[in-house]
């Protein structure tokens, strides 16, 4: 492994993370989706083609996951789902075969139990904004605030009914008219993702939990879940948004031999 790059990219509907493990070391780069598309891909008789060249990555040894993992031909390269790419990442980066994982993404979350290295349970939001990294965005922009300044928010939450994107904002605005004091508003987002989050786990939830995703710095929210679940086992990984690559590189490896 270390005289080989191997290339793991999680082609998310908000970033594109792409990680490279080359001589014990993995390089990172993160590119907005939008942007990503418009200066990365190319076509190449009418199918979508990444330009590894112009990414200045290896164009071997690839494998990718995520939401648009379909949507470009990279020959020779190998597609995993993101359950699966998650789990390794953990695997890799935690060293675990017992956890519950919550993966918060750009447009859903994921929910993954594994026992003894095997998936046992998961749940999905199946593609809804609500309670995910766009929402948390979404809402630090109509509050005309910085993400991480929402993130510290965890003092007196307002509760809030809404569990919709488009609605949601909506029941803000309504609460800004009423002059709620806007900390409370902030911490009552976190506090209402982290209720949607913990409902959605029923029966999957066994200690310890490990967070994923852009939002697992999202230290109110973490406090939230912990609070809501009655556990202070929970794990952060040290690069929580590049887990699914990471695990693509893990999978890779492992699948390559």
């Amino acid at each position: 492994m270390q005289n080989s790059a191997f290339t793991g990219m999680d082609i998310g509907s908000r970033f594109v993370k792409i990680a490279v493990f080359k001589n014990k070391e993995i390089e990172k780069k993160i590119f907005d989706t939008a942007y990503f598309y418009k200066n990365f891909i190319i076509s190449d008789n009418g199918a979508l083609t990444v330009n590894f060249k112009k990414l200045r990555i290896p164009a071997k040894n690839v494998c990718a996951t995520g939401y648009g993992r379909n949507n470009v031909n990279i020959k020779n390269i190998r597609l995993i789902n993101e359950l699966k790419a998650h789990v390794w990442g953990i695997f890799f980066q935690l060293n675990l075969e017992n956890f519950t994982l919550i993966d918060i993404g750009g447009q859903d979350i994921k929910i993954i139990k594994v026992s003894d290295g095997y998936i046992n349970d998961f749940a999905m939001n199946d593609k809804c904004a609500a309670s995910t990294g766009r929402y948390l965005e979404n809402m630090a922009k109509l509050l005309e605030i910085d993400i991480n300044e929402l993130s510290q928010k965890k003092e007196k939450p307002i509760n809030l009914t809404s569990t919709c994107a488009i609605f949601g904002e909506s029941e803000i605005i309504g609460k800004l008219a009423e002059g709620v004091n806007i900390n409370n508003i902030c911490a009552g987002i976190n506090y209402s993702i982290a209720k949607r989050i913990t409902s959605m786990m029923r029966d999957i939830f066994a200690p310890p939990l490990v967070i994923t995703g852009g939002a697992a710095l999202n230290g109110a929210l973490i406090f939230f879940i912990k609070k809501l679940l009655q556990t202070d086992k929970v794990l952060i990984p040290e690069e929580p948004q590049f887990n699914g690559a990471i695990g693509c590189i893990n999978y890779l490896f492992h699948n390559n031999r």
